[in-house]
């Protein structure tokens, strides 16, 4: 076993058992991650709309148009 398996396995015997389900979860999320290559949200998120949009478009979706005094 490597050095740095070792190492974490010393570091799991302290945790508390809330805090091993954490690190089980993370574990899980890291497998499936490499798995699936997901790609991220900004990678995709200007397909979502169907058109490119400015940021001043975008603003204006998001929070209406700005209002002169």
């Amino acid at each position: 076993m490597s050095a740095l398996k070792e190492k974490i396995i010393e570091e799991l015997e302290e945790l508390p058992e809330p805090a091993l389900k954490q690190v089980m979860n993370y574990l899980v999320s890291l497998k499936r991650h490499d798995a699936e290559e997901e790609p991220s949200l900004l990678s995709i998120a200007g397909a979502l709309s169907g058109k490119q949009m400015s940021g001043e478009e975008i603003e204006n979706e998001l929070y209406g148009p700005v209002k002169s005094k």
